[in-house]
């Protein structure tokens, strides 16, 4: 049987997972990438010495015996040696007291410091912690074994059977975004720290889950970084046949008779195949490449009214400095001096790159800071490059002043600078609006199903966390594990999970 020819626009993490997984079932697939790297958003680049790791924080479901364990293996994303488990989630510092807390594994001893600091918030706080006690050891995969396409009535019941008495979390009180459910949180800092652990609108089941896997081990850190996970997927399609290539824009997706046939690149060359999968922005892909011709107003709708993952403002500073006594992660609240950089948050998150000399040479660290960010005056300030370049500067410096109030002396250490604004995610990736994830987690969004599909169109699917909202590493991977589970269905092939 001749083998089919496959276009995949797009080389992140889904893009390279739907060409991984199509060459094992005996397709050619052939990625275009508009960058020069793998990874899509989790980049990495060079600068002064120094790697600045703009990407995956941290790897959920790692560990041998975890359903998402099988997946690493397949996609050869398992290099066991390059996974830390976390022990400390994060260390939450309140600047105006001085107050310090560290969430880490031992839930216990979590819930006993919340309750030191805030004895009247006694019951919340016995019932969050048992709630995250539920979620040890739940597989990250439920829910994500198949496209909604392919999921019948059976399947929801099996899955519903299979989470048990878990499943009262799921609803209810436990479907409210976390900054409703602690209004009633009586101490603000504790209430601030319970909302910070994620994001501030995602439904409490999920800050459950990320608690219950932290508590269960499953929480890792990537000692060679982004670019270690995105070269390990670039290899295992390399190795299976997969072609890449790369500095290539697609302007648009040919369409006949209503099939998907091909792409024309922005320097005009066209390419054909017998199908095409989008793991490219889902903007881009419906409303651009293929001009809104295959829209309903479902579509429509989401696109218009969906609220989309904050654009952040990443600032990475080179200090000659070890932290050595710090957590990969500390999360403090401005003091409130930022006047730069079009924030639309307090908070600065903070990671440290003192876990892995991949990241600076000995003696040297990376820190890097992430705050919520505005995109539309962003993308009005990129029409100066000047007043960008400025706005920047003005921004970084402001921040380090935060920074010197936590770790004295920082400010004469740093000798290397870098800032990402939101629009350095646009112009990457094309993420609409520089939203790195996406549509945001909402109760609302995280339980729509969405279809791989358009309406009126075939020969075509897409990939990635456009198709998944709140996207992520393994949400993103599944993605396109899907769309190949559906390309089997279509030709009526046998679905598997090694080499062809």
């Amino acid at each position: 049987m001749t083998e089919k020819n496959i276009i995949i626009i797009g080389a992140g993490l889904a893009g390279l997972a739907t060409g991984i997984y199509a060459q094992m079932n005996g397709y050619r697939a052939h990625i275009f990438e508009h960058g020069n790297q793998p990874g899509g958003v989790s980049a990495t680049w060079k600068r002064k010495g120094y790697t600045i790791d703009g990407g995956i924080h941290f790897y959920m479901g790692f560990r041998p015996g975890q359903p998402v364990h099988d997946l690493y293996r397949e996609l050869g994303i398992y290099q066991a040696d390059q996974y830390q488990e976390i022990a400390t989630y994060g260390r939450y510092l309140d600047p105006t007291s001085n107050r310090t807390l560290d969430l880490t594994s031992d839930l216990d001893r979590f819930s006993a410091e919340l309750k030191a600091i805030s004895p009247n918030d006694t019951d919340f706080i016995d019932e969050f912690i048992k709630g995250a006690k539920a979620f040890k050891n739940v597989s990250f995969t439920t829910g994500l074994d198949k496209p909604p396409e392919m999921t019948g009535f059976w399947d929801t019941a099996k899955m519903m059977l299979s989470m048990g008495k878990k499943i009262k979390y799921y609803g209810g009180r436990y479907n409210l975004p976390m900054n409703e459910a602690v209004k009633d949180v009586k101490e603000p800092w504790v209430r601030e720290i319970l909302e910070g652990i994620f994001l501030p609108d995602v439904p409490v089941w999920f800050v459950l889950f990320v608690l219950g896997m932290l508590a269960s081990g499953n929480i890792a850190l990537r000692l060679d970084g982004s670019a270690g996970f995105a070269s390990a997927l670039e290899k295992r399609f390399t190795n299976l046949r997969g072609q890449i290539t790369y500095k290539a824009t697609v302007e648009e997706i040919l369409v006949e008779n209503d099939r998907a046939v091909g792409i024309r690149l922005k320097d005009g060359d066209e390419h054909r195949a017998d199908r095409v999968v989008s793991a490219a922005d889902g903007y881009s892909t419906i409303f651009e490449f293929l001009k809104g011709r295959f829209v309903d107003n479902i579509i429509r709708e989401r696109y218009e009214k969906w609220p989309l993952f904050n654009p952040v403002v990443m600032i990475s500073y080179g200090v000659n400095r070890e932290f050595q006594d710090d957590p990969w992660m500390v999360v403090i609240k401005s003091t409130g001096n930022i006047t730069a950089g079009h924030l639309t948050g307090p908070w600065l998150a903070i990671r440290i790159f003192n876990y892995s000399p991949a990241f600076a040479l000995p003696g040297k660290t990376v820190v890097q800071v992430m705050i919520d960010s505005a995109w539309e005056p962003w993308r009005e300030l990129r029409e100066d490059m000047d007043a960008y370049t400025a706005e920047k500067q003005q921004l970084a410096q402001q921040v380090l002043e935060n920074l010197s109030g936590v770790w004295p002396g920082i400010a004469d250490q740093v000798d290397m600078t870098d800032v990402a604004t939101p629009y350095t995610y646009y112009r990457c990736t094309f993420n609409r609006k520089g939203a790195y994830e996406g549509f945001s987690i909402t109760p609302e969004t995280i339980r729509t199903k969405i279809y791989r599909t358009l309406p009126g169109l075939k020969n075509f699917l897409m990939a990635g966390q456009w198709v998944s909202p709140g996207g992520g590493v393994i949400p993103s991977l599944m993605t396109g594990k899907h769309a190949v589970m559906l390309l089997c269905r279509q030709d009526g092939k046998r679905f598997e999970t090694t080499e062809a």
